[in-house]
């Protein structure tokens, strides 16, 4: 995997800004535009674990930054058309697609129509009141967290 360190630098400056810009008013917070709903299996006594499912309805032109995921995991685009850049790069994804998305993978989207996301997760927690502890097993908080080098920012930051 051939990683930009200034697209990776880009995602995280770009997810900082979205979160200023919301804290100073500056922006509206568009969470109560877009839908997530949870999906678990049953555990599978044999590997001690189940899959937890998340799918994300966006309207178009929303702009969002996905979480740091602990794990690799399965990712789709059920519906609709996005523009996606990561740390390996920029696209335009159109629905049906399928990615895997690597550990410490972190990618900002824009919504170019209304849009469905989809990723799928192995996990202990089988239940909508257990959240928080299937976030907590599979977001991580930093990339430092992980072992994984922080992004410098000072690669966005000068060129501005």
């Amino acid at each position: 995997m051939n990683i930009d360190k200034s697209l990776k630098a880009a995602v995280t400056h770009l997810e900082n800004s979205l979160e200023q810009a919301i804290e100073s008013g500056e922006a509206e917070c568009a969470i109560d535009q877009s839908s997530l709903r949870h999906f678990f299996t049953e555990s599978i006594d044999e590997y001690g674990c189940g899959t937890y499912t998340r799918e994300l309805t966006v309207p178009k032109g929303l702009v969002f930054v996905g979480k740091l995921h602990r794990h690799s995991h399965v990712a789709f685009l059920l519906e609709g058309e996005m523009l996606v850049v990561s740390a390996t790069g920029k696209e335009r994804i159109k629905a049906p697609h399928t990615w895997v998305s690597p550990v410490g993978a972190k990618r900002a989207f824009y919504a170019l129509e209304k849009s469905i996301l989809s990723t799928v997760h192995i996990t202990k927690h089988l239940t909508t009141d257990e959240i928080d502890k299937v976030e907590d097993e599979l977001i991580a908080p930093s990339y430092e967290s992980m072992g994984l080098e922080e992004p410098d920012l000072s690669l966005i930051l000068e060129k501005t």
